[in-house]
Protein backbone atom coordinates (compact mmCIF):
# COMPACT_ATOMS: atom_id res chain seq x y z
CA UNK A 1 0.00 0.00 0.00
CA UNK A 2 2.98 2.33 0.99
CA UNK A 3 4.18 1.94 -2.73
CA UNK A 4 1.20 2.35 -4.09
CA UNK A 5 0.44 5.58 -2.55
CA UNK A 6 4.25 6.79 -3.05
CA UNK A 7 3.74 5.66 -6.68
CA UNK A 8 0.64 8.24 -7.03
CA UNK A 9 2.58 11.16 -5.16
CA UNK A 10 5.52 10.73 -7.39
CA UNK A 11 3.80 10.62 -10.36
CA UNK A 12 1.56 13.86 -9.66
CA UNK A 13 4.81 15.34 -8.98
CA UNK A 14 6.93 14.41 -11.98
CA UNK A 15 3.65 16.14 -13.75
CA UNK A 16 3.71 19.29 -11.96
CA UNK A 17 7.10 19.29 -12.85
CA UNK A 18 6.71 19.02 -16.36
CA UNK A 19 3.69 20.92 -16.47
CA UNK A 20 5.93 23.92 -15.10
CA UNK A 21 8.94 23.18 -17.21
CA UNK A 22 6.67 23.27 -20.44
CA UNK A 23 4.69 26.37 -19.22
CA UNK A 24 8.04 28.31 -18.53
CA UNK A 25 9.43 27.81 -21.66
CA UNK A 26 6.03 28.63 -23.22
CA UNK A 27 6.43 31.83 -21.16
CA UNK A 28 10.26 32.68 -22.45
CA UNK A 29 9.39 32.14 -25.66
CA UNK A 30 6.31 34.43 -25.81
CA UNK A 31 8.34 37.01 -24.11
CA UNK A 32 11.09 36.45 -25.77
CA UNK A 33 8.97 37.19 -29.34
CA UNK A 34 7.38 40.00 -27.74
CA UNK A 35 10.59 41.72 -26.63
CA UNK A 36 11.49 41.15 -30.36
CA UNK A 37 8.91 42.95 -31.61
CA UNK A 38 8.75 45.71 -29.37
CA UNK A 39 12.59 46.21 -28.45
CA UNK A 40 13.81 49.86 -28.23
CA UNK A 41 17.50 50.82 -28.15
CA UNK A 42 19.26 53.79 -26.84
CA UNK A 43 18.84 55.59 -29.66
CA UNK A 44 14.82 55.60 -30.33
CA UNK A 45 14.28 55.77 -26.19
CA UNK A 46 16.03 59.01 -26.09
CA UNK A 47 13.89 60.28 -29.26
CA UNK A 48 10.80 59.33 -27.90
CA UNK A 49 11.61 61.21 -24.69
CA UNK A 50 12.65 64.18 -27.25
CA UNK A 51 9.31 63.94 -29.07
CA UNK A 52 7.31 64.22 -26.15
CA UNK A 53 9.25 67.79 -24.90
CA UNK A 54 9.34 69.36 -28.09
CA UNK A 55 5.49 68.70 -28.76
CA UNK A 56 4.72 70.24 -25.64
CA UNK A 57 5.98 73.53 -27.10
CA UNK A 58 3.86 72.59 -30.35
CA UNK A 59 0.80 72.68 -29.02
CA UNK A 60 -2.04 69.80 -27.60
CA UNK A 61 -2.65 68.31 -31.22
CA UNK A 62 1.31 67.81 -31.67
CA UNK A 63 1.67 66.22 -27.87
CA UNK A 64 -1.64 63.99 -28.68
CA UNK A 65 -0.10 62.61 -31.90
CA UNK A 66 2.11 60.79 -29.69
CA UNK A 67 -0.44 59.34 -27.84
CA UNK A 68 -2.46 55.38 -28.32
CA UNK A 69 -6.35 55.98 -28.39
CA UNK A 70 -6.71 53.95 -25.33
CA UNK A 71 -4.24 55.73 -23.48
CA UNK A 72 -4.16 56.64 -19.63
CA UNK A 73 -2.30 59.39 -18.22
CA UNK A 74 -1.56 59.61 -14.35
CA UNK A 75 -0.51 62.75 -12.65
CA UNK A 76 -0.17 61.19 -8.85
CA UNK A 77 0.00 64.28 -7.10
CA UNK A 78 -2.64 66.51 -8.96
CA UNK A 79 -5.47 66.06 -6.68
CA UNK A 80 -3.45 67.59 -3.76
CA UNK A 81 -3.72 70.75 -6.18
CA UNK A 82 -7.86 70.04 -7.45
CA UNK A 83 -6.72 68.77 -11.09
CA UNK A 84 -6.95 65.75 -12.50
CA UNK A 85 -4.90 63.51 -11.52
CA UNK A 86 -6.09 60.16 -13.70
CA UNK A 87 -7.32 61.38 -17.60
CA UNK A 88 -8.38 59.28 -21.08
CA UNK A 89 -6.48 60.97 -23.75
CA UNK A 90 -9.57 63.30 -24.74
CA UNK A 91 -9.72 64.54 -20.71
CA UNK A 92 -5.94 64.61 -21.37
CA UNK A 93 -6.38 67.31 -24.60
CA UNK A 94 -8.65 69.66 -22.83
CA UNK A 95 -6.53 69.11 -19.69
CA UNK A 96 -3.25 70.69 -22.25
CA UNK A 97 -5.11 73.23 -24.02
CA UNK A 98 -5.26 74.52 -20.14
CA UNK A 99 -1.33 73.79 -19.13
CA UNK A 100 -0.22 74.65 -22.55
CA UNK A 101 -1.46 77.91 -22.74
CA UNK A 102 0.06 78.97 -19.62
CA UNK A 103 3.40 77.39 -20.22
CA UNK A 104 4.20 78.88 -23.24
CA UNK A 105 7.80 77.71 -24.80
CA UNK A 106 8.97 75.89 -21.46
CA UNK A 107 12.64 75.12 -21.95
CA UNK A 108 13.56 71.69 -21.02
CA UNK A 109 17.02 70.55 -19.85
CA UNK A 110 18.81 67.94 -17.99
CA UNK A 111 17.02 64.88 -20.03
CA UNK A 112 17.57 61.65 -18.68
CA UNK A 113 16.02 58.63 -19.91
CA UNK A 114 16.27 54.60 -18.89
CA UNK A 115 14.84 51.29 -19.80
CA UNK A 116 12.93 49.40 -17.21
CA UNK A 117 11.73 46.56 -19.51
CA UNK A 118 11.68 46.45 -23.56
CA UNK A 119 8.63 48.56 -23.72
CA UNK A 120 8.52 50.99 -20.69
CA UNK A 121 10.76 54.08 -20.50
CA UNK A 122 11.44 56.27 -17.15
CA UNK A 123 12.32 59.98 -17.63
CA UNK A 124 13.70 62.74 -15.81
CA UNK A 125 14.04 66.23 -16.87
CA UNK A 126 13.29 69.97 -15.81
CA UNK A 127 11.43 72.34 -16.98
CA UNK A 128 11.62 76.40 -16.66
CA UNK A 129 9.10 78.75 -18.18
CA UNK A 130 7.97 82.47 -16.97
CA UNK A 131 3.61 82.28 -16.33
CA UNK A 132 2.29 84.99 -18.19
CA UNK A 133 -0.55 85.41 -15.64
CA UNK A 134 1.82 85.54 -12.88
CA UNK A 135 4.88 86.57 -14.69
CA UNK A 136 6.68 84.22 -12.03
CA UNK A 137 9.48 81.84 -13.17
CA UNK A 138 8.26 77.99 -12.84
CA UNK A 139 10.44 75.78 -12.24
CA UNK A 140 9.85 72.21 -12.11
CA UNK A 141 12.22 68.79 -11.90
CA UNK A 142 9.85 65.86 -13.31
CA UNK A 143 10.00 62.30 -13.17
CA UNK A 144 8.04 60.03 -15.88
CA UNK A 145 7.08 56.29 -16.52
CA UNK A 146 6.10 56.22 -20.56
CA UNK A 147 4.82 52.50 -21.11
CA UNK A 148 4.36 52.21 -25.41
CA UNK A 149 2.13 50.12 -27.46
CA UNK A 150 2.91 49.93 -31.26
CA UNK A 151 5.15 52.91 -30.79
CA UNK A 152 2.78 54.90 -28.84
CA UNK A 153 2.39 56.14 -25.44
CA UNK A 154 -0.55 54.05 -23.94
CA UNK A 155 0.09 54.75 -20.00
CA UNK A 156 1.86 57.92 -18.89
CA UNK A 157 2.55 58.53 -15.34
CA UNK A 158 4.26 61.87 -14.22
CA UNK A 159 5.47 62.76 -10.88
CA UNK A 160 6.34 66.59 -9.98
CA UNK A 161 6.44 69.05 -6.87
CA UNK A 162 3.00 70.63 -6.46
CA UNK A 163 4.33 73.26 -4.33
CA UNK A 164 6.54 74.29 -7.38
CA UNK A 165 2.44 74.81 -9.09
CA UNK A 166 2.20 78.16 -6.75
CA UNK A 167 4.36 80.24 -9.39
CA UNK A 168 1.39 79.74 -11.77
CA UNK A 169 -1.14 81.80 -9.00
CA UNK A 170 -3.20 81.23 -6.24
CA UNK A 171 -5.16 77.17 -5.56
CA UNK A 172 -8.14 79.10 -6.94
CA UNK A 173 -6.20 79.80 -10.82
CA UNK A 174 -4.56 76.35 -10.89
CA UNK A 175 -7.43 74.93 -10.82
CA UNK A 176 -9.28 76.60 -13.33
CA UNK A 177 -6.17 76.75 -15.78
CA UNK A 178 -6.25 72.78 -15.21
CA UNK A 179 -10.48 72.13 -15.00
CA UNK A 180 -11.48 75.31 -17.18
CA UNK A 181 -14.80 73.05 -18.92
CA UNK A 182 -14.92 75.80 -21.79
CA UNK A 183 -12.18 73.91 -23.16
CA UNK A 184 -14.27 70.74 -23.62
Amino acid sequence: MKTKTFNSILAILIAVFLANMYSGQAQKKHTETNSEAISINEKKREKIVQNLLEAFNLGAESVLELFDEEAIIEYPYAYSLGTPSSLNKTQYGNYLKGALANMPDIAFSQVKSYMAENHIVWAEFHGEVIIPSTNQLYKQDYVARITLKKGKIIHYKEYWNPMAVSAMGDHKEVNKMFNDKSKQ
